[in-house]
């Protein structure tokens, strides 16, 4: 009030023009602390995540939606933020999180040293998938060192030291950044195996397969362990926010309706 009162003092010492001219320099200079004011305020409540390019049912670029990004964005809602994403491929995620080009990032390895991790926004279901007709025996992670096995870029860091060592022993270990190719590479009988999440496998295999020909029954693995997925901020206060969001969205039953709302259209066969 003692501000406002001193913004327009100088009108009552002047007459004619200069009470106008005044006036209108007033409400100029109050708009434009107004709108400092308020741009500041809707900056603040932006959130910028770094994601991977697409992970059908979890993120899908084309329409922004996802299991995972509607979590996210919902979580944050009710902490009062908005998302904003930026997709890139894994790495160059990692890249735009570590130089702090943004907030946080969505599926960052574990034992990131620097970064604050949420709760698990949802756990991915990983494991081999191969065609029946190969009749596999995989029963074990070492089982895998003798096949050419296909993986999604960075796969080699989600499941442990002796995943991680069974790729660097396997020459014929190979990571793909498109998921959808390593459906393609399995059916054209290219590799022996993929590794990947229940869910995604599902996505792919429904939506394309008349289209890509995935006519074959295939076997799925579970030799490899739950993948907990987090996010990972730079601000310690924005990840106890996140979380406070999520448990709410948990709580509500809201969390349940949005993983069922993506796999009752992707139930895995």
């Amino acid at each position: 009030m003692i501000f406002i009162h001193k913004l327009f003092w100088p009108i009552s010492q002047t007459k004619g023009r200069d009470t106008v001219s005044s006036f209108t320099r007033c409400i100029g200079w109050a708009l434009t602390i107004w709108g400092v004011f308020f741009s500041s305020q809707t900056l603040s409540q932006q959130v910028t995540l770094a994601s991977s390019i697409s992970i059908p049912p979890y993120v899908i670029v084309e329409s922004d939606t996802g299991i995972q990004l509607d979590i996210v964005r919902e979580s944050l809602a009710r902490s009062g933020h908005t998302l904003k994403v930026l997709y890139a491929s894994n790495k160059r995620a990692l890249s735009f999180l570590k130089t702090k080009n943004v907030d946080g990032m969505i599926n960052v390895p574990s034992g990131t040293p620097g970064l604050y991790y949420s709760d698990s926004t949802i756990e991915y279901q990983n494991g081999i998938i191969a065609l029946e007709s190969r009749n596999l025996a995989i029963v074990e992670i070492q089982d895998l060192r003798d096949l050419r096995l296909v993986g999604f870029q960075n796969a080699s860091n989600y499941f442990g030291s002796e995943f991680k060592a069974m790729t660097e022993q396997n020459q014929s270990y190979d990571e793909v950044v498109n998921q959808l190719a390593q459906l393609n590479m399995l059916f054209k009988q290219r590799c022996d195996a993929i590794v990947m999440d229940k869910r995604i496998f599902n996505y792919y295999h429904n939506t394309y397969m008349e289209e890509l020909g995935f006519d074959k029954s295939t076997r799925f693995y579970n030799i490899l362990p739950p993948s907990p997925r987090y996010v990972a901020f730079h601000d310690e206060s924005l990840r106890d926010r996140f979380n406070a969001g999520l448990n709410e969205l948990k709580a509500s039953g809201r969390y349940q309706e949005i993983v069922n709302s993506y796999l009752n259209e992707a139930a895995f066969k």
